[in-house]
């Protein structure tokens, strides 16, 4: 059997629906390391720098429906053996929007440029349900019901994708349950350090920031605040900029905002 005839059939395998009573032998057959692994695949041929080629993920919407397929009849509350750990379950609602995203995308008319407009009043992210972890749920629900509350890590931020410009980029290759930790510090400190993510007002002094960091101002105020916590994932050139500027307890800084672009984030 050629190396790509086996995937296709495991890929086969994680989308078929688990029999009455043969639950925990699927779940032991296909791990979240298999799916995690094909994903990831996945997600090295499709993400192009800051965007997504659709028409590469269009051209693999099976392998995602898989997958998806997958994420569907396994998770935390479906088969909590399997996610035992909290990195195992961070790494799985990760995944999960992602994904999620992607499918919602790839399987929109080809002419749609902005999912708002796809499905207006929110409701790519608010109406429109899908099953994850045996349930069925909006991607608003699990930002807002799985991650945000159960983790408190502002992280997260930067890891989930709505496949908008103003969105931090996708990573591209999935979060697993040994390295989400390292992941999200690896993707904070990219994101806050690249070109464009903190622009510094000269008078009076201040920070402005996507309405990412309005938006969810909360899930900062713990660690000190929004300058604070892009502080802590500075490089040295930027870290002397903001301390500089908003001093080093952060408090000469009032924050402003970018109206956010939700435009497709597709590759060029």
């Amino acid at each position: 059997m050629t190396m790509r005839r086996a995937m296709l059939l495991g890929l086969v395998m994680v989308a078929m629906p688990a029999a009455a009573g043969a639950q925990d032998a699927g779940a032991a057959a296909v791990t979240a390391a298999d799916v995690w692994s094909r994903y990831d695949a996945l997600l090295r041929a499709v993400v192009r720098g800051d965007g997504v080629d659709y028409g590469a993920l269009r051209a693999r919407l099976g392998e995602l429906r898989a997958i998806h397929g997958w994420l569907g009849d396994n998770g935390p509350t479906r088969t909590p053996g399997a996610f035992a750990t909290a990195g195992a379950r961070k790494a799985y609602w990760l995944n999960a929007y992602n994904a999620t995203v992607l499918r919602g995308v790839a399987e929109a008319p080809a002419t749609m440029r902005n999912v708002l407009t796809y499905l207006p009043d929110g409701g790519f992210f608010r109406a429109r349900r899908w099953r994850l972890d045996g349930r069925e749920m909006t991607l608003d629900a699990v930002e807002n019901r799985e991650v945000r509350p159960v983790f408190r890590d502002p992280r997260v931020h930067v890891a989930l994708n709505c496949a908008a410009r103003s969105c931090p980029p996708l990573r591209r290759g999935a979060y697993t349950a040994a390295g989400v930790e390292a992941q999200l510090d690896a993707q904070a400190r990219a994101y806050v350090n690249a070109p464009g993510t903190v622009e510094l007002v000269a008078a009076p002094p201040g920070v402005r920031v996507t309405q990412i960091f309005e938006w969810f101002g909360e899930d900062f105020a713990p660690g000190g605040g929004v300058v604070a916590w892009l502080r802590r994932y500075a490089a040295p050139p930027l870290r002397e900029r903001l301390e500089a500027a908003c001093g080093t307890d952060a408090g000469r800084c009032a924050v402003t905002w970018r109206p956010y672009d939700w435009t497709l984030n597709a590759a060029p």
